[in-house]
């Protein structure tokens, strides 16, 4: 019978997962393990949601001379019927990073009015007052005209005709 003996080899072949790693870029690296180097400052984030600049932009809107009524959708018209008010009607945001907003306007322009003149007035009053309350830049503003009506074609769609009611009232 014969025995054989193992020898170990002069060099090690162990695994070492970071054999191929470039050491000189990780020490450039912070990881949070080291948390006695960082300071305990604490982290503060805002957030602004879509709501809040479809509001916005709804009541800035509101401001401007020429606009007779923002267009909704079937869920606006609802809640209208119901007597309630969609205050974001007419209005679609789109919050596109921590800096920056996108408004979509769908307006009803009042007859005899400039389209130029009511779209560059949206655009001023729109973009500072969303700035000034979330600090958004409005990095674009599409404004849809989608019907032109004067007040008193806009009073009879909406079925408050003040003139008949002024008249009933004299009668009685």
């Amino acid at each position: 019978m014969t025995q054989s003996t193992m020898t170990n080899p002069s060099t090690s072949t162990a695994y070492d997962p970071y054999e191929t790693i470039d050491t000189s870029s990780l020490e450039s690296l912070s990881f949070d393990d080291d948390a006695s180097s960082k300071s305990s400052e604490p982290q503060y984030k805002l957030t602004i949601d879509e709501n809040v600049v479809e509001k916005i932009s709804s009541l800035a809107a509101q401001k401007v001379d020429g606009i007779i009524d923002m267009k909704g959708n079937v869920l606006s018209m609802i809640q209208e019927g119901l007597g309630g008010n969609d205050r974001k009607k007419g209005v679609d945001a789109d919050v596109v990073d921590e800096n920056n907003a996108k408004v979509d306007l769908s307006i009803i322009l009042e007859y005899g009015k400039s389209a130029t003149d009511v779209f560059d007035q949206l655009k001023d009053v729109i973009a500072k007052d969303i700035k000034d309350m979330t600090g958004l830049n409005v990095i674009e503003m599409t404004v849809n005209v989608v019907d032109v009506m004067d007040q008193e074609e806009f009073n009879q769609k909406r079925g408050n005709n003040d003139d008949d009611n002024a008249q009933d009232g004299s009668n009685n």
